[in-house]
C-alpha cells in the first residue's frame, strides 16, 4: 500500500477517534430495580423526594421497595408516581429478621394489612424473607406462602436451596423472587433450580464482584444467563443507607456487567423481564 495512502487512512482515523466523543450515542439502557429497601432509618438520611430522585439519576425507571410502614410506601409512591411497587415487608423491627418465622400470629397482621391495601394502591408482593433450611418446616412460613399465593403475590425469598424446595412443596405453583441468586450462588445449581420450577426468578442483587471479577464474566455464568434469559432480574439491594448514597456506582456495577452480554439478553435482565412479571410499562425512556 502506498505510503501517501497509509497517512490519508491513518488521518481518517485519527479524525474519527477525536470524532467519537462529540457525536450522540445512544442512552444508557433503562432498568427496572427488583430489590430495593426504604425503611425509617434510610429515610432520616435520605427523604422519598431524594431516594426518588437518586433512582432518576441512576436510570431506574421502576422499582420493587420492600418496606415496612405504610406511610413511607405512600410517601415513595408519591415522591415517584407510577414508578414504585411496593413489597410488604413483614418484619416489625430488623431483629425480627431472626425470628419472624416462630411469630404464630403474624401472618394474620399481614393478612389484614393486604386487606386495607394502600391509599395509592395494592402491596405488590412480599418480602423480603430471610429463611434457611433449619427454618424451612415453619408454619408461618407456610401460612404466609399460602397467601401470598393465593393473591397472586411474589414473595421475595433470602434463602438456601432447601427452603425453595420446601416453598414449592407447600405451592407447587409459587411465584417466588429468589434474592441473590440463593445463598450458594453457582451456576450450575441455580440452572437446576430454574429447570425445576417454571415459576422461579432469581435476582442478582449483591452478586456483581461474581459477574464481573477482574478479567470479565466467567463463561459459566455468561452461559446460564444466556440460556435463562427470561428468568433473571437486576437489583441494587439497599439494605443500608450507605447503599442508597452509593447507589449510582451499585447501579454502574450492573450496567458493567450487562455491557458483557447481547444486548437482547441485558434489555431482557435489566429491565423486560421485571415489566412482564410486574405487568406495567416504564414511562418513556
Amino acid at each position: 500500500m502506498p505510503a501517501e495512502t497509509v497517512r490519508r487512512l491513518s488521518a481518517a482515523a485519527l479524525l474519527t477517534l477525536l470524532l467519537v466523543p462529540w457525536t450522540a450515542h445512544p442512552d444508557p439502557q433503562p432498568l427496572f430495580d427488583a430489590h430495593l429497601h426504604y425503611n425509617v432509618a434510610h429515610a432520616e438520611t435520605l427523604s422519598p423526594k431524594q431516594a426518588a430522585a437518586a433512582l432518576a439519576e441512576a436510570g431506574i425507571v421502576r422499582a420493587v421497595v420492600s418496606t415496612r410502614t405504610d406511610a413511607l410506601a405512600e410517601a415513595l409512591m408519591q415522591a415517584a408516581p407510577g414508578q414504585i411497587l411496593p413489597f410488604l415487608d413483614v418484619y416489625e423491627t430488623p431483629a425480627h429478621k431472626e425470628t419472624w418465622m416462630h411469630q404464630q400470629g403474624l401472618p394474620e397482621r399481614i393478612r389484614a394489612r393486604l386487606d386495607a391495601g394502600l391509599a395509592s394502591g395494592s402491596w405488590r408482593g412480599i418480602g423480603e424473607l430471610h429463611l434457611f433450611a433449619d427454618d424451612r418446616h415453619s408454619p408461618v412460613f407456610r401460612e404466609l406462602l399460602e397467601l401470598a399465593h393465593a393473591r397472586g403475590l411474589p414473595v421475595m425469598i433470602h434463602g438456601d436451596p432447601a427452603v425453595i424446595d420446601r416453598a414449592y412443596e407447600i405451592e407447587p405453583e409459587a411465584w417466588i423472587l429468589w434474592a441473590h441468586a440463593g445463598s450458594f450462588p453457582y451456576p450450575p445449581l441455580v440452572r437446576d433450580y430454574l429447570d425445576r420450577y417454571p415459576e422461579l426468578y432469581v435476582d442478582l442483587s449483591m452478586r456483581s464482584e461474581r459477574l464481573n471479577p477482574p478479567g470479565g464474566m466467567p463463561l459459566d455464568w455468561q452461559d446460564l444467563l444466556i440460556e435463562h434469559a427470561d428468568r433473571f432480574l437486576i437489583g441494587a439491594d439497599t439494605f443500608s443507607i450507605r447503599r442508597w448514597l452509593e447507589l449510582d456506582e451499585h447501579v454502574a456495577d450492573i450496567r458493567a456487567w450487562l455491557a458483557q452480554l447481547p444486548p437482547d439478553v441485558a434489555r431482557r435482565i435489566g429491565h423486560d423481564n421485571a415489566a412482564a412479571l410486574f405487568a406495567t410499562e416504564a414511562p418513556a425512556d
